[in-house]
């Protein structure tokens, strides 16, 4: 799928998160937020935010990053293995029933925004996923953030940065140095790409 930076891309689907769980001075620390493993974001990636909320027939439940693919326990050492957890979005629904469910769906949507550190994000990393990799190693436990997934076929979002593997950061009409090495420099700009990503 070619994507154009700073233009709204076509639907898409898949789970997601909030801006606050980027960290934009670590690409370690922004994998250990979302459970992705050590250097998956290495060679980059690309930001992607929703400029309207989900409706709930938009999104299943799946708690948060520490649900390594919206499921109960650990990820798996084997495919076979991990697709015996349980799922997030299935107990919920046992417990509440679907009118239930729907309601806490609306009560969560509560805890987003589409502007600030709360609006709902989707990471495209450079680095795809790798069926020959174990989920315990691919996928581990994350840090807690907000994790849903939208249904396909999803929505559209704005591709508003892509993350070099050079530190750097692309939006549509500007560049930010974020990770020189020198803080002095980079912090102001780390502030000012932060600033765009919680108003574009």
């Amino acid at each position: 799928m070619s994507l154009m930076l700073g233009a709204m891309t076509p639907a898409i689907s898949g789970n997601i998160t909030q801006l606050k769980a980027i960290i934009l001075a670590d690409f370690r620390r922004t994998e250990t937020n979302i459970g992705y493993h050590a250097g998956r974001l290495t060679q980059g990636y690309k930001l992607l935010l929703l400029k309207r909320l989900p409706e709930p027939k938009d999104f299943e439940l799946h708690g948060n990053t520490m649900r390594s693919g919206g499921k109960f326990g650990l990820p798996g050492s084997t495919d076979a293995e991990d697709a015996g957890r349980g799922s997030v979005h299935d107990s919920i629904l046992g417990q509440r029933g679907q009118d239930g469910y729907r309601d806490f769906q609306e009560l969560v949507l509560d805890f987003t925004a589409v502007s600030g550190s709360d609006r709902l994000v989707k990471i495209l990393p450079t680095t795809r996923h790798d069926s020959a990799m174990s989920p315990s190693d691919q996928y581990p436990m994350g840090g807690g953030f907000l994790q849903w997934d939208l249904k396909k076929p999803g929505l559209p979002f704005l591709f508003a940065a892509e993350f070099m593997s050079n530190g750097n950061v692309r939006t549509k009409d500007h560049t930010y140095q974020i990770n020189s090495g020198n803080f002095l420099k980079d912090y102001p700009e780390r502030e000012k790409l932060q600033k765009f990503l919680r108003q574009v």
